[in-house]
Order: C-alpha cells, then sequence, then structure tokens
C-alpha cells in the first residue's frame, strides 16, 4: 500500500476521536447551560468534519493518480 494513502487512513481512524468527544462536549454544555462547552464541542464537531473530509479526498487522489 502506498505510504501516503496509509497516512490519510491514519487520520480517517484519528478523526473518531473528535466524533465521540464533540458531541459529548455539546450535551454536556446543555446540561450545565455553559456556552463554553457547547462552542468548544461544536469546533471540536467540525474539526472532524474536516479531518474526515481531508483523509477522503486524500485517499481518492491518491487512488486515482496516474
Amino acid at each position: 500500500m502506498n505510504k501516503k494513502i496509509a497516512n490519510h487512513i491514519k487520520l480517517l481512524i484519528s478523526s473518531l476521536i473528535p466524533i465521540f468527544i464533540g458531541p459529548i462536549l455539546i450535551h454536556f454544555g446543555g446540561l450545565r447551560g455553559s456556552y463554553i462547552l457547547t462552542i468548544l464541542g461544536v469546533i471540536v464537531c467540525i474539526s472532524a468534519v474536516l479531518m474526515i473530509f481531508m483523509s477522503l479526498f486524500g485517499i481518492i487522489t491518491e487512488l486515482f493518480k496516474k
């Protein structure tokens, strides 16, 4: 397997951490009425989505490279 594809797969797997932490922070922020936790949770969720898109586009470009 290509080393670049392996790096993108590692990024995809490491994006699982913010996928689970983000909604937990949003939930705790809603329970306590803390806007800081809610905003932090939204930022973590957005970063997880960006990590997923970056890794998927990287894998696709490496697979279809000539």
